[in-house]
């Protein structure tokens, strides 16, 4: 070997130790920094990351929970009181009013989920709820919303024995004679005769409008939880919400700010929570269900199966024939007042599913649908929803369904 092949071998060694070098040192210093990343990140985020790590661990002994997520206006009342009358559910109205009628009685004032102590206030009620734990504030407050005249048969659980001594269904059913709740017989209850917990929580009520903080609440090892996220047209809702005073605008404000802030508010807010579950691990996105509404009214027996299948339920046939009489009722009014007789307004969910799927359509101006599409137009791309786009000859068409079968959160899952 000449001398000048040796120093061209040496220095092509020299070069690819020099290589090697730089290789480890930028290797080592991407992983200090992503170490360092890791410890310096946003504390919420990450403990919400290490939450989700416990959920649902050891399911065969956890108390098993179904959360209905929705906006008001969206089918969430018909879908818990699906669950509602299932034999082996305990089911819970709107557990969050109860949170907020505590915070305003601590507070003795009217409180906001955006309150400093609502969000403390909400898990801890939340977390007690999962595992069948009342605390005494909650009891009387239970006590309060379920006895109440108008609306007892909120929970049948609450208002079946042995918590009444008959039966919600026994012509001898009188929710005065159903003794006093206590934390005691409450918890018994719900761990010992029913083997799920299923409540229904509006988006509004929860702390930032986030199912994260619901999540956050199923973190427990001893709280199994599954989300069942409602979606309605924001069109069909939006128009619901105002004609029952959600929000209204003054007659003089003719800017229309109020109906333009509820549209661009309520669909915001849809879609956060939707790109939250999108974001969640393929493990945990699987204990997430988007039931969208539309498809539940136009088979209503075929979505009772499905829902009831993610929460891992039997179907019991006295609840598919009270479905299918609830969802196709008959047109004799006397008997649509008997269905709903002894019930508050909210609570009635006797209705004509096709026809209330479409009911919006011939009962929204144009100018007001132009005002919601401009403001919900991302969320009506992603949930499959077809824009009228000023077309009076398209909205009043209703052999034109506005959803599509296929829709892009729907391949998500």
């Amino acid at each position: 070997m000449t001398v000048r092949t040796r120093k061209q071998t040496v220095f092509r060694i020299i070069a690819l130790t020099i290589l090697f070098l730089i290789f480890w040192f930028v290797r080592q210093n991407v992983l200090i920094t992503s170490t360092l990343h890791v410890k310096h990140k946003d504390k919420q985020s990450l403990d919400f990351e290490l939450d989700l790590s416990s959920l649902g661990a050891n399911s065969k002994q956890t108390r098993r929970n179904i959360i209905i997520v929705s906006h008001g206006r969206s089918g969430s009342t018909i879908t818990g009181d699906m669950f509602n009358h299932h034999p082996s559910v305990f089911y819970l109205h709107e557990p969050l009013q109860t949170v907020e009628r505590i915070s305003q009685f601590q507070k003795e004032r009217k409180t906001s989920p955006d309150d400093p102590d609502y969000g403390s206030l909400m898990s801890e009620v939340l977390n007690g709820i999962f595992r069948c734990n009342f605390s005494r504030a909650v009891v009387e407050d239970l006590e309060h919303f379920y006895r109440h005249p108008s609306h007892p048969r909120a929970s049948h659980a609450i208002a079946s024995p042995p918590l009444c001594p008959y039966e919600i269904n026994d012509s001898r059913w009188d929710p005065s004679l159903c003794p006093p709740l206590t934390s005691g017989s409450l918890g018994k209850v719900c761990r010992d005769n029913y083997k799920m917990t299923v409540a229904k929580i509006l988006i509004s009520r929860i702390t930032g409008a986030s199912i994260k903080h619901i999540l956050e609440s199923c973190s427990s090892a001893k709280v199994d939880c599954k989300i069942i996220f409602l979606v309605r047209d924001p069109r069909a809702v939006i128009a619901s919400s105002r004609s029952v005073n959600f929000f209204k605008d003054s007659v003089r404000d003719v800017s229309r700010a109020n109906f333009r802030a509820y549209s661009f508010t309520n669909c915001k807010q849809t879609e956060e929570n939707l790109a939250l579950v999108k974001s969640l691990s393929f493990r945990w996105r699987k204990r997430v269900m988007i039931q969208r509404y539309e498809d539940f009214a136009m088979d209503p027996l075929t979505g009772l199966s499905r829902l009831f299948d993610f929460a891992g339920l039997s179907v019991p046939e006295d609840v598919k024939t009270w479905l299918d009489k609830t969802t196709h009722p008959s047109s004799d009014h006397e008997e649509l007042r008997s269905a709903c007789r002894g019930y508050h307004p909210a609570f009635c969910t006797v209705d004509e599913s096709t026809v209330a799927v479409n009911r919006w359509r011939w009962k929204v101006p144009l100018i007001d649908i132009d005002i919601m599409e401009r403001y919900c137009k991302d969320l009506m791309q992603i949930m499959g929803y077809r824009p009228v786009d000023r077309s009076h000859e398209l909205l009043s068409n209703i052999s034109i369904p506005l959803f599509k079968k296929d829709y892009q959160v729907k391949g998500w899952f």
